[in-house]
């Protein structure tokens, strides 16, 4: 059952990296600083997951999680998140110095926007 669910995890993650890198592909990077003259990207994949690599990259941790339940890999994906976290929210008050709208859209694309796929 957690096999399952962890290869659900992954074939999630490696749909919402496509859509990301499609969308980013211009300004791509690790880092999260953003690269000189990038715009800033709030529609495809953008206008429901404001940070969707870190999501990817957090369905793949969680998905390897459930299915090597240990203690080191629990700790491990605790880390994770937490380092993305701090991550995000950099990147976000780096945006938010690079680009006027960029608050709007950090308001109204919450982590993952469930209300927009409701129409």
């Amino acid at each position: 059952m957690l096999d399952a669910f962890g290869s659900i995890s992954y074939g999630i993650a490696i749909v919402i990296f496509i859509f990301a890198y499609i969308a980013l592909r211009p300004s791509l990077r690790v880092s999260p600083i953003p690269r000189e003259g990038a715009p800033l990207i709030t529609t495809g994949i953008y206008d429901y997951v404001r940070h969707p690599m870190y999501l990817a990259v957090t369905l793949i941790g969680v998905g390897l999680t459930v299915r090597k339940m240990t203690l080191f890999s629990v700790v491990s994906l605790v880390l994770l998140i937490a380092t993305l976290f701090v991550k995000a929210r950099y990147e976000d008050s780096l945006l938010s110095k690079l680009h006027p709208d960029a608050k709007s859209y950090q308001t109204r694309t919450r982590w993952i926007s469930v209300r927009r796929f409701r129409g």
